[in-house]
């Protein structure tokens, strides 16, 4: 791979090609979807209650994210987005998570 193959390479991260790919595969409907939000919920129950205290962490990290990324994605992009509330639901949305994920995986003992 040479400097070029790189470059072409990195032009698929462009922050207009990630939400184009994002709107294509139709995220913001996921924070609505209830087989989602159930089967998510189930999973971190479950690997929860099995035991699986780092599984059940990653699993609130993964669906938190993928929550947060669905409700901004849903308020708009650009400027519109970004008025409406959008990146306050990301910054909110992610402290929630990352706070969870540490009280899951460090905090919470037996």
């Amino acid at each position: 791979m040479n400097w070029a193959d790189f470059k072409e390479f990195m032009t698929n991260f462009r922050t207009d090609r990630i939400m184009q790919q994002l709107e294509a595969w139709d995220v913001a409907d996921l924070s609505s979807n209830p087989w989602f939000l159930g089967g998510f919920a189930a999973a971190i129950l479950l690997a929860y209650f099995l035991g699986l205290r780092a599984t059940s962490a990653f699993l609130v990290g993964i669906g938190g994210f993928a929550l947060a990324v669905s409700w901004t994605v849903a308020q708009g992009v650009g400027t519109a987005g970004i008025e409406s509330g959008g990146v306050y639901i990301i910054i909110g949305g992610g402290t929630v998570i990352v706070g969870l994920f540490i009280y899951l995986l460090f905090i919470k003992s037996e």
